[in-house]
């Protein structure tokens, strides 16, 4: 499952805990798409903190598809993360995709979201 807050008009918190199945995305994308069509772009906050991971390879698969379509309408990715090797996965990140990303530990959540809300 993925829990969605709207942070501002075009900024939102996602929230996976469980497994991610195929039908998380197809509920995520509605809102996104809504937002991208309105301000041409968004900003994204993902607490990574409980991510565990995906059902299904299919599941893994919808995944990467949902970042590739969208990846270009991202400028800014914070990941609060529960492990240190979530962040060296977001410095890893950054050489494929388009948005600036930057990793914080989940404790400094309050720093992550100043920065991704900063013009």
């Amino acid at each position: 499952m993925i829990e969605v807050q709207t942070l501002s008009k075009n900024a939102f918190k996602l929230t996976p805990s469980g497994k991610l199945t195929e039908d998380d995305f197809s509920r995520l994308e509605p809102p996104i798409d809504a937002a991208i069509a309105e301000h041409g772009a968004i900003r994204l906050m993902i607490d990574a903190s409980g991510f565990r991971g995906w059902e299904s390879f299919a599941a893994f698969e919808r995944h990467a598809g949902f970042v590739r379509a969208h990846q270009r309408k991202v400028e800014r990715l914070a990941v609060l993360t529960g492990h240190d090797w979530q962040e060296w996965v977001v410095d890893t990140m950054r050489m494929f995709l388009h948005p600036e990303a930057r990793a914080f530990a989940r404790d400094r959540e309050a720093e992550a979201l100043e920065w991704l809300l900063v013009a």
